[in-house]
């Protein structure tokens, strides 16, 4: 059975920033394309399997709670698992040369 799955606002606005990044700023809208089907497909992928990827210990480390990274590209999909109500709570989206930990002490 599949997890329900909530993006946080903050996670929207990250995939904006690095989709409208790619898109307009680097001019390569194909490239954006690409990374959001990639984000949408390993969305699925989490909420069939939740497990799948591994738990990130330096962001779980910062924020006091079990956050895992599925990775997409060069980003991650920083997530936590809510056994109980079946759902999945991606709380970020982040590039990997990114200081995650620090973005997700400030969230």
């Amino acid at each position: 059975m599949a997890y329900r799955v909530v993006v946080s606002d903050p996670a929207n606005a990250d995939l904006d920033a690095a989709v409208g990044y790619i898109a307009v700023t680097l001019e390569a809208p194909g490239a954006a394309a690409a990374l959001l089907d990639e984000y949408e497909e390993k969305l699925r992928l989490i909420a069939d399997n939740p497990r799948l990827f591994g738990v990130d210990l330096f962001v779980s480390e910062a924020v006091s709670r079990q956050i895992r990274r599925c990775p997409v590209k060069r980003y991650g999909i920083y997530y936590t698992i809510d056994e109980g109500q079946k759902t999945i709570y991606v709380v970020a989206f982040s590039h990997g040369l990114r200081d995650t930990p620090t973005i997700m002490r400030k969230r």
